[in-house]
């Protein structure tokens, strides 16, 4: 056999290890880190309904490091277990603010990794961070995804009835990118499924992308489910997920995170 090591796996290496290094100063110094807020509007209404929190870092030499680069050495190095309950508590901490400011009765969506599923002390962090702010459990929505959904399936759904029985919803992040067994679906204690970005942005007439989006939002109403549709940036695409009779959505065309 021939191995080859490259230069330019060396680098990739020792920037991963540095950024790790960064992240996990950062989680402990809590430096850096923030939350933003994307909202949620209800179709029918144009109202505001909710939002969902997305972690920020920006590096003590001041570069924002994109989600997508520092997430995934996060649940490798587990440190998303520690950033996960600091993500819960602060967007509860934010839920409690914004109904001192008088906008009360907001909903919260909180992305879950894998790993925090996988850590025995989920459930209790949960409702220590819920219960410690005062928040009803029925406004907290944490997002899973179908890939997670699908993975250790019995440990999966145990914990999220555990959850359900203690009033948090549930919901399937970017569903229809994944492959999800609907034999399994079923099984799941949901409450919402949100449609993928990428058949939003390809919401045109005839186009794969909407026959997809409308098949989610078919398939949710038969399952006695609410569907959110994320990444919306046009009014075509709003229009074109009110008829098929999406409830909810979220996306530039209301507001970017802040």
């Amino acid at each position: 056999h021939w191995q080859y090591f490259t230069r330019d796996m060396q680098v990739a290496t020792q920037r991963r290890l540095s950024l790790l290094h960064d992240l996990r100063h950062a989680t402990e110094a809590k430096r850096g880190l923030s939350l933003h807020y994307q909202p949620q509007v209800d179709i029918a209404s144009g109202r505001m309904i909710g939002a969902e929190a997305l972690m920020r870092w920006k590096n003590d030499r001041g570069e924002n490091i994109p989600p997508y680069r520092f997430i995934p050495v996060a649940e490798y190095s587990h440190l998303i277990i520690e950033l996960g309950e600091w993500v819960l508590c602060s967007a509860c901490e934010q839920l409690r603010a914004w109904d001192r400011a008088g906008l009360p009765g907001l909903r919260m969506s909180v992305n879950v990794s894998p790993a925090q599923f996988r850590d025995p002390d989920f459930v209790g962090m949960a409702r220590r961070c819920i219960l410690g702010y005062g928040i009803d459990p029925g406004r907290i929505e944490l997002e899973i995804t179908e890939s997670m959904a699908l993975t250790d399936m019995e440990a999966v759904v145990d914990t999220l009835r555990r959850m359900r029985d203690f009033g948090v919803g549930i919901a399937v992040d970017d569903f229809g990118s994944g492959f999800s067994s609907l034999g399994h679906l079923q099984r799941l204690p949901l409450n919402r499924l949100k449609i993928d970005g990428s058949f939003v942005a390809d919401l045109s007439a005839g186009s794969s992308g909407a026959t997809i989006a409308e098949m989610i939002v078919r398939l949710g109403h038969m399952l006695g489910l609410s569907v959110i549709a994320e990444g919306v940036e046009a009014r075509e695409q709003l229009d074109a997920l009110r008829r098929m009779g999406c409830q909810e959505i979220q996306g530039f065309y209301f507001s970017p995170p802040v």
